[in-house]
């Protein structure tokens, strides 16, 4: 993923893709231009809570990290951990999202 791709929206709820897409007049918009919108201003936003800016951060920064990444073989063992935790972190994130979808069908 890069910050000039699309905005997965199909990845999100269906509540926070419509509030992505009002807040960008009806086009769905690149990863780095939800980005640039402030936590704040996300949450002042109806239907948007402290989950949804979770949720736009877990497929912005992954978007930041794979471009401002420097290769496996130059990071430390702390910051390939950190890197780790990071994946599975995400990993988590869509075993749940995939298993919410399941129960909706």
């Amino acid at each position: 993923m890069r910050l000039d791709e699309p905005f997965p929206l199909e990845a999100v709820p269906p509540r926070l893709q419509v509030v992505i897409l009002r807040e960008f007049q009806g086009r769905c918009p690149s990863i780095g231009e939800v980005a640039q919108i402030p936590d704040s201003q996300w949450l002042s936003t109806p239907d948007v809570g402290p989950r949804s800016v979770e949720i736009i951060h877990d497929i912005t920064d992954a978007a930041q990290q794979q471009v401002t990444s420097p290769s496996s073989a130059q990071l430390t063992d702390t910051e390939l951990m950190g890197r780790l935790d990071w994946l599975q972190k995400e990993i988590r994130w869509l075993t749940d999202f995939v298993k919410r979808e399941v129960i909706k069908q």
